[in-house]
């Protein structure tokens, strides 16, 4: 029996869910898409959750996000490293828990956008690439896409990769940029310079999530190989 792990994709229905705009419970989104020998692993909260779906958002805990970044595919995160965001590295562009003492939705997309970022990028460049998308980054209201809806556009362009050939002179970070104007416009009415920006940040983050793919098989590949080595 392995540990969970799920697509990006099913990540933003189980978000959607969470914030009360999906059909299925937060644990029939998971039940949906786990093998029967995995679904005694649905944590004990999305089950709660789930049965208080009838009264609206609610909120989650830093070790509740941090457990469903885990169970989300090229995501690793430490319940130690998201306290030391919230209370100091990024407590700008977080803010304070929305729903009482817990964290709304959106602010646990948010999370899990800046750990993508975070992946190349160090705190400053994160803060400034946010910023093109959500303006003030503490007040959602001025947001040009909300942080959920923005994880699951680059979600989108991630499930499209496959279909894009990687060559040079930027020829794919051009492909992706087409590709997400072309999913952002059937969603939004922006201007062409509000849409641009979302689109630049949109292929910063797909890059930074591939990047830490290629690390991290990289890294098994090596440690297969040693492992290999030893047992010779």
């Amino acid at each position: 029996m392995g540990k969970i792990q799920l697509r990006r994709s099913v990540m933003v229905q189980l978000l959607l869910s969470l914030k009360g705009i999906h059909e299925l419970s937060p644990e029939e989104v998971m039940k949906q898409q786990l093998p029967s020998d995995q679904t005694n692993q649905i944590p004990g909260f999305i089950k709660k959750l789930s049965k208080q779906r009838d009264k609206g958002e609610l909120g989650l805990s830093t070790n509740e996000i941090v457990i469903l970044g885990n169970f989300c595919e090229l995501t690793s995160l430490k319940s130690t490293s998201v306290q030391n965001w919230v209370k100091r590295d990024i407590k700008e562009i977080i803010g304070p828990p929305e729903l009482g003492k817990k964290y709304s939705v959106e602010q646990a997309a948010l999370l899990l956008i800046v750990k993508d970022l975070k992946t190349i990028f160090d705190f400053e460049t994160v803060r400034s690439l946010l910023m093109k998308v959500f303006n003030t980054i503490s007040d959602r209201n001025d947001d040009l896409i909300s942080p959920l809806m923005f994880y699951k556009l680059y979600t989108d362009v991630l499930e499209q990769v496959k279909n894009v050939e990687i060559d040079n002179n930027r020829q794919f970070e051009k492909k992706l940029f087409v590709q997400t104007k072309r999913l952002l416009q059937k969603q939004t009415s922006l201007s062409e310079a509000q849409s641009d920006s979302i689109c630049h940040v949109t292929v910063a983050a797909v890059l930074a999530v591939l990047t830490y793919h290629f690390q991290t098989r990289a890294k098994a590949f090596i440690d297969k190989e040693s492992e290999s080595t030893k047992n010779g």
